[in-house]
């Protein structure tokens, strides 16, 4: 069964919120990414979760939740990807808590890589943010810094360059703390090489930010259940269009 038709047959069903919804499942998902976005309804925060096939850059299972961000939404799809047998080599995110504890719960050992763009808007805003940027001394600055962050093959090369920088300017003392506290978890590919070309989290973060874009179109999101069934028909329209191989 093709993943349109599956996604034909679960359309039959009423989508509400708290229900997992899933699609085509590969029996080996070698890159993972997990990811979550806010939405207001009536003054309430909702949150969608979503579990990512990188390489296929298709959704292959959501839940919307009631509340901000929890670990909750993420303990569902990772419980779920298991009961599927779903085999699972490793995950990309933004690595934030609840992130981080559900895949540490269920996915004991995995190799979890820190989206480093995360990393990067960090850095920057503890340089001086974009006006940073307005000068050729700024752009300099920045230049070694994303070459440090996703530019070197190996964690050894991304230190040396770090401490070259931090005796360079001293005076960004904190950015080059997170950048080096932070490079562990960036540099996550040289365990696991398939993850060289997955070190940023963009591609789930481009699909969830076309779908928020989709979603202020819609004028009738007066009730969650709504918002679901709207989520899960702009999902299936994603699915019609031909991927890349």
């Amino acid at each position: 069964m093709t993943a349109w038709r599956r996604i034909q047959r679960t359309q039959k069903h009423q989508i509400t919120t708290g229900v997992l919804v899933s699609y085509f499942i590969p029996h080996h998902v070698r890159i993972l990414m997990l990811d979550a976005k806010h939405f207001m309804i009536r003054k309430k925060p909702f949150t969608l979760y979503v579990a990512l096939d990188a390489e296929l850059r298709l959704p292959i299972a959501w839940v919307f939740l009631p509340r901000y961000e929890l670990r909750d939404g993420y303990d569902r799809l990772l419980v779920h990807l298991k009961r599927k047998n779903a085999r699972i080599s490793s995950v990309v995110s933004d690595w934030g808590t609840g992130i981080r504890a559900s895949v540490n719960g269920h996915l004991p050992n995995m190799v979890h890589q820190h989206c480093a763009f995360h990393v990067l808007a960090e850095v920057l805003r503890r340089i001086g943010g974009r006006k940073l940027l307005h000068s050729e001394y700024g752009k300099d600055i920045w230049q070694r810094v994303r070459h440090v962050a996703i530019g070197c093959d190996t964690l050894g090369e991304a230190g040396r360059l770090l401490r070259t920088l931090t005796h360079r300017h001293p005076e960004y003392a904190r950015a080059w703390m997170l950048l080096q506290r932070s490079l562990p978890g960036i540099y996550q590919f040289t365990k696991y090489r398939p993850l060289r070309d997955y070190r940023t989290s963009n591609r789930i973060e481009n699909f969830m930010g076309v779908l928020e874009q989709r979603l202020k179109s819609f004028r009738s999101m007066k009730t969650p259940d709504t918002c679901a069934r709207i989520i899960s028909s702009l999902i299936a329209e994603k699915y019609k269009r031909p991927t890349k191989k």
